[in-house]
């Protein structure tokens, strides 16, 4: 039999496999562009030397406390390969351990375990240095009023405890922002899920690596920075990882302009291009979740094809290493249908989601105000905090409106070891889960006759051209 080639298990290995499939098939492998790891000479430069604002060593002028905040597994940062760097940058300017510490940017998410931790920064940072795990529900968390648009922002007060704050983060496709990186470390990252819920229900989205802002009004990635600006983000490391989720880019500096410029260098990696042809005669197209495959909930990020290959059948290979499907925010949405309305209006105030006099009903600005009422009782009042999901043993939103209007429905095949089977039944409830690829192959999937078949090795990372 042929092999497919693929890496797989980010943070749990990070391993080449291979997987069979039948001689008959015709596959094409369609990689991005990519681009070769940065030597360590060269990510210590772009680190001292920003690529716009002043130096850290600049910035640290004066100031005793120094917060790096960073991402989680859920995100593919290598941060125990830069945060040694920043460190070095600090001591240097007169910020040592004593006076530095970590913050787990997990918006939504659970937070992490001390393995993790030091699996994400190093076990010596960890053993040496104070490191927390923002909770967006029980943390002591700072109102700071609302930005012009209405969004509350609401973040963790150790960042406004901090004189410095540096944002460690990855520029990836992202269907809310356009790109994840940037001020996103902050909101989501570091804010109350008042703010978190608001973001999501009310502002309008940039489509999956969108660069530009509509010409229309605000969008998410507009309030985003917004928000970022007042939370007082001082410096910030956006990444560019390539298929091996190595660094092949970092741009630094001042959030907005090293965010710009590195979404500019992700579009050069992370292009892929895909032959019309190919988008109409394919059979089948088998989407590879690394270096997105530790956290269950980001399979999502691994949906985009269907869209090029209406007419395909779609597997998807993903261990979802970590097994446990908690998110936060997806949880809070479907706490009750009011929620899931309010989440309805970002889609209203997105170009061409809904047809025209129903999305500007939606966008009425009163229907937004009264949303927003409605979202703070609702965070006051509703705990669907990582502490209640463990509580409940698994899944806590039991609201079945909610989860039948939400479910994406359409065929797929998942194969994951660790994928848990209430998440497919209440996400993908038309969806097949096989736990192995031998059991994909036994049930018929990977029929032994002629196929066109295009893999995608690393679909989240991936931008069709």
């Amino acid at each position: 039999m042929a092999r497919i080639s693929l890496r797989s298990r980010a943070w749990h290995g990070d391993e080449q496999i291979e997987l069979p499939v039948p001689d008959v098939w015709s596959v094409d492998v369609l990689p991005p562009v990519d681009a070769p790891e940065l030597p360590e000479s060269e990510l210590q430069k772009a680190l001292a030397e920003p690529h716009a604002g002043p130096t850290l060593a600049a910035l640290s002028q004066g100031k005793s406390t120094a917060l790096i905040v960073v991402d989680d597994l859920g995100r593919p940062t290598p941060a125990h390969r830069i945060v040694p760097h920043l460190l070095a940058l600090l001591e240097a300017a007169g910020i040592g351990p004593e006076g530095t510490s970590f913050l787990v940017a997990t918006g939504s998410h659970r937070q992490i375990s001390r393995q993790e931790l030091e699996i994400k920064l190093g076990a010596d940072i960890v053993a040496r240095y104070r490191v927390h795990c923002h909770d967006a529900f029980h943390d002591e968390l700072r109102d700071l009023g609302r930005l012009p648009s209405g969004m509350p922002v609401v973040v963790n007060q150790r960042v406004l405890d901090a004189d410095l704050v540096i944002g460690v983060s990855c520029i990836l496709p992202h269907t809310l922002a356009g790109f994840s990186g940037g001020g996103k470390i902050m909101l989501p990252g570091c804010a109350g899920i008042l703010s978190i819920s608001a973001l999501h229900s009310f502002e309008a989205k940039r489509q999956r690596g969108q660069v530009e802002p509509s010409p229309r009004r605000s969008d998410a990635r507009e309030v985003i920075e917004e928000f970022a600006q007042r939370a007082g983000l001082d410096f910030s490391v956006n990444t560019v990882i390539n298929s091996r989720r190595e660094v092949a880019h970092i741009v630094a500096g001042d959030f907005r302009d090293a965010y710009t410029e590195g979404v500019r260098r992700a579009v050069e990696v992370y292009r892929t291009p895909i032959p019309q042809q190919l988008r109409e005669q394919t059979d089948l197209v088998i989407v590879n979740g690394y270096p997105l495959d530790a956290d269950p909930v980001q399979v999502s990020k691994s949906q985009w094809p269907r869209m090029l290959f209406p007419q395909a059948r779609m597997i998807l290979y993903d261990p979802a290493c970590d097994g446990i499907a908690y998110h936060g925010w997806s949880e809070f949405q479907k706490a009750s249908v009011s929620n899931m309305l309010c989440g309805a209006i970002s889609e209203a105030r997105t170009d061409g989601r809904y047809p025209a006099p129903l999305g500007t009903l939606l966008a009425l600005p009163f229907l937004r105000e009264l949303g927003h009422r409605r979202l703070r009782r609702e965070a006051q009042r509703t705990d669907v905090s990582f502490r209640a999901y463990q509580q409940e043993g698994g899944t806590i939103h039991t609201n079945t409106v909610a989860k039948r209007v939400m479910a994406k429905r359409a065929p797929l095949v998942i194969c994951s070891q660790s994928f848990p089977e209430w998440k497919r039944d209440v996400q993908f409830p038309n969806s097949v889960l096989l736990r192995s690829w031998e059991a994909v192959a036994a049930a018929g999937h990977l029929p032994d006759e002629a196929r066109r078949v295009v893999v995608l090795p690393c679909a989240p990372l991936q931008i069709p051209s």
